[in-house]
């Protein structure tokens, strides 16, 4: 009875993390993809372009910069938590600034004076230049952000990262570009307006962290370094965050080299398009890292086992039909969203959606693999699906350009996927899929034929007709589910926690459910 009522006690703590994450996600990257489409439609395909570039310059330098420790700052927070070590909780964050910050301002110098020669020798476009340095600035205030918002997820205290980077920064940035834009400032004000977001967060994040969270500044605690625990946990991770770089980049950087500025656009607007449906796993990935940690902690397998496949098995069913609407409508939603410009990137919009849809369905195994402290194997995981990546990448980007890249992003995405979910089977003999998986599938199938009747009859699709359509679309898809009796008790219990949350009167819904059983 008492493992029980702590495995509710963690799905519902999973969940209202998940909630947390995914009001605040969904409302930050409506604003960051609303960015993006302002920037794709005033610029055009050949300057979003470059500024895709500046972007993920800046990304891969404070990736690096941040050697796998953001990993490592959850871990080890949300483990001393459990055992009530506020010393080693201080010395973990401490640790992780005293390395992180001073790698990040050494990439900052190097990218700024040599952005010329990066520009003209390696992606062939001088307008480039200016762009890099402006985002080099960003590097160590984007490397704090993450440090600090680290720290308050380590505390499974989500929702001050959602704040911070989903709220704020998403929302700042949004109002910085359009204003930039509109005075005429260009690709710079793009630019400019990007990284005084960033800068801004790192503030917020330290504030939020010192004062809401765990003071590090408190002379009360002495902090007890953590440091070779922190980095023999987190070296690894350096390595996969850097192969996790090359699956996300890769494409980006090798269009650059090989193909236009124009052709990078496009696939920029295709590629943050698919990976909306990361929304729904992330939500849920963010927190159950320290929850399950947490577990692993006390000791309760039976519980963390549960909480793995009950968790998988809703991470399924909201990304399952989001991904059918997106790879059925690609090309309308490439024209509604960044212009007619963008509509040769429909097909590689298709298959990076299904690419994200796997990832997505196994992204929770990486989290138990490091709850686990197995991050060797996360490391060569992600070497697996880098150099897939790589390789695939140099073969098919000069032969097929956009969707050469997508499909390289997609096949590496799928086999990191499977990677993770056979390791940590074969580690902990766990695997969350059911045969009732299939019921979401066919709910998803029927709902799509009925949209597509719908469409078809009306003769056209607008951005009101699609939004109408989804919403059939969901509505049909849960009755479906009723129908097929594809809901379990755990699930219930999901829905409690949602309801107490979010203050949804769901009892209705709970009793129809329960009908249903």
């Amino acid at each position: 009875m008492e493992n029980d009522k702590y495995l509710n006690e963690s799905l519902k703590k999973i969940v209202k993390g998940a909630g947390i994450s995914f009001t605040g996600t969904v409302i930050g990257t409506a604003f960051g993809y609303l960015a993006r489409m302002i920037i794709g439609r005033f610029l055009g395909p050949s300057e979003y372009g470059i500024v895709s570039i500046g972007f993920v310059v800046m990304t891969i330098a404070a990736t690096l910069s941040l050697v796998g420790l953001n990993a490592g700052i959850q871990r080890y927070v949300s483990f001393y938590k459990g055992k009530g070590d506020e010393r080693r909780i201080k010395g973990t964050i401490i640790g992780a600034l005293k390395i992180s910050f001073p790698l990040s301002l050494i990439l900052t110098f190097h990218i700024f004076l040599g952005a010329g020669w990066i520009s003209i020798h390696v992606f062939h476009e001088p307008n480039l230049t200016p762009v890099l340095r402006i985002f080099a600035i960003g590097i160590p205030f984007w490397v704090l952000t993450t440090i600090f918002n680290s720290g308050s997820v380590g505390f499974q205290e989500i929702k001050y990262k959602v704040y911070t980077i989903f709220i704020f920064k998403d929302t700042f940035k949004l109002i910085a570009i359009v204003t930039l834009l509109a005075l005429g400032y260009g690709i710079l004000g793009a630019s400019v307006g990007w990284v005084i977001a960033i800068i801004l967060s790192s503030f917020l994040a330290f504030y939020f962290l010192e004062h809401k969270v765990f003071p590090i500044l408190n002379s009360r605690v002495k902090s007890i370094s953590v440091d070779k625990e922190l980095l023999l946990f987190s070296f690894p991770l350096i390595f996969a965050g850097l192969a996790a770089l090359i699956t996300s980049y890769t494409d980006t950087l090798m269009l650059g080299y090989f193909c236009t500025s124009s052709e990078v656009g496009v696939y920029n607007a295709a590629m943050p398009t698919a990976s909306l449906l990361l929304i729904i796993s992330g939500s849920f990935t963010v927190i159950f890292m320290p929850v399950v940690s947490e577990l692993h902690a006390r000791g309760m397998e039976n519980e963390l086992k549960k909480s793995y496949s009950s968790v998988t098995k809703w991470v399924f069913s909201l990304v399952l039909p989001a991904f059918i609407l997106i790879a059925f409508f690609s090309d309308s939603i490439m024209c509604l969203m960044f212009g007619s410009e963008y509509i040769v990137g429909a097909t590689a919009l298709r298959v990076l959606a299904f690419g994200y849809f796997i990832f997505s369905l196994f992204s929770l195994a990486s989290s138990l693999l490091q709850s686990y402290g197995k991050t060797g194997i996360v490391m060569k995981c992600s070497f697996i699906g880098a150099g897939a990546n790589i390789i695939l990448n140099f073969l098919l980007i000069p032969v097929y350009g956009v969707n050469g890249a997508a499909i390289a992003t997609t096949v590496s995405l799928v086999l990191l996927g499977i990677l993770y979910f056979l390791f940590i089977y074969r580690i902990k003999k766990i695997q969350p899929i059911k045969l009732s998986y299939a019921k979401p599938l066919f709910a998803s199938l029927i709902a799509l034929l009925v949209i597509y009747v719908m469409i078809k009859y009306m003769g056209y699709l607008s951005l009101s007709l699609l939004m109408c359509a989804f919403f059939v679309f969901l509505i049909l898809y849960f009755v479906l589910l009723l129908i097929f009796r594809s809901f379990e008790e755990e699930d219930l219990i999901i829905m409690q926690a949602i309801d107490e949350r979010f203050g949804i009167k769901s009892n209705r819904i709970c009793d129809i459910i329960k009908r249903f059983l």
